[in-house]
């Protein structure tokens, strides 16, 4: 009995000792395993691939930029459906809602009503400054009224009680590029002393002509801001000959090309567009989703899909109509997952296929 005893001993420490053993050796390796996939809302606590060092990722944002309807119609027509709509998917919103005038003040165009409804459905703001048609000079080359606007931004982001602000100056000759750096480098650490994001909206830069892109700064901008909002899309315009808004080839060139310029993707936000246009004779029209749909079964064509450029389009008699649904709008997002920038910013609310938001919410979802 003793001796079978012992034996038993004996055999039952060894099969522990192999035991433990083989667990050291394999058992508890993860090198045959993949890593976990990190779930949207830890997007704050890790590290990405293509950031700089060990810098952190902010939380990733949806924005949606919202354009109040047309003059003499009622607040709740124009972006505000699709906003109250899709609220869940987004983080943020961007109104279309003020210009900088050559004085130094703000002309306004807001809304209490839309401030009220984004404020109940938890979305953040960041809305849109512009430069006034003819005031760019002052507001950019005036170091006086360059000081005026952005107080006034200041003023106006505190006043109203904004998350932040969307610095969105358009149609910038390249001698801009030094003074509207200088802008952002004055109004940065006025934004933050108050503790406010600041987007800049930039035009992308590769296969874009120099007298649109070249007032974008890339890196000075980068240190002198939050975050870049890249407006990838227009690629074809009103003006320009027929053609996709944003070809996915082009689309991705650009959204490379931002993050090594701007250090990372945390510092970029990507364009999503949502509209098309109708062209007849290189004029082109705007044309929402919904009326693309429209015209082209009321004039009985069939609509194709461009899988190089990855858009649908039509022709009927003198017009070419060239859009985006959700089959493109997940072309880009597949691409935009694969650099995981910091959000996506789409232009704009209620033009878009609402079947998009789904899309959305699979491939690039908000940080929860």
């Amino acid at each position: 009995m003793r001796v079978n005893t012992y034996h038993r001993i004996i055999a039952s420490i060894l099969l522990i000792l192999f035991v433990i053993a083989a667990l050291a050796v394999g058992g508890c390796s993860t090198a045959n395993k993949p890593a976990p996939k990190p779930l949207p809302g830890d997007q704050a606590k890790q590290s990405t691939p293509g950031a700089p060092g060990n810098v952190v990722m902010p939380p990733r944002m949806v924005i949606g930029y919202y354009e109040n309807p047309w003059p003499g119609t009622p607040d709740q027509t124009g972006s505000f459906p699709s906003m109250k709509a899709h609220a869940a998917s987004m983080s943020a919103v961007g109104p279309f809602w003020y210009r900088a005038t050559q004085d130094g003040t703000l002309e306004a165009r807001d809304s209490q009503l839309v401030y009220d409804t984004a404020r109940q459905l938890g979305l953040r703001m960041y809305p849109l400054v512009t430069n006034k048609t003819g005031a760019t000079d002052a507001i950019l080359g005036d170091p006086a009224i360059r000081t005026k606007v952005t107080d006034s931004i200041v003023k106006m982001v505190q006043e109203k009680g904004y998350d932040g602000i969307n610095i969105d100056f358009e149609l910038l000759p390249p001698k801009y590029r030094d003074n509207l750096t200088a802008f952002m480098a004055e109004l940065y650490p006025k934004m933050k002393a108050i503790n406010k994001v600041v987007i800049i909206s930039v035009f992308p830069q590769v296969d874009v002509a120099e007298d649109v892109s070249g007032a974008y700064d890339y890196p000075q901008l980068a240190a002198n801001a939050d975050f870049l909002q890249i407006m990838t899309y227009d690629n074809h315009w009103a003006t320009s000959d027929p053609g996709p808004i944003a070809p996915i080839d082009w689309y991705e060139k650009n959204i490379k090309y931002a993050i090594e310029k701007c250090g990372g993707p945390h510092k970029v936000i990507i364009g999503v567009s949502a509209y098309g246009y109708d062209w007849v004779d290189k004029k082109g029209e705007t044309i929402k989703y919904a009326d693309a749909i429209v015209l082209a079964e009321k004039n009985g064509v069939k609509i194709s899909y461009d899988e190089k450029s990855q858009a649908p389009y039509f022709k009927y008699k003198d017009h070419e109509v060239w859009y985006e649904n959700d089959k493109s709008t997940a072309a880009k997002l597949d691409v935009v997952a694969k650099y995981n920038p910091a959000g996506i910013a789409v232009w704009r609310l209620g033009q878009e296929q609402p079947e998009i938001w789904g899309t959305i919410d699979k491939k690039f979802p908000k940080a929860k």
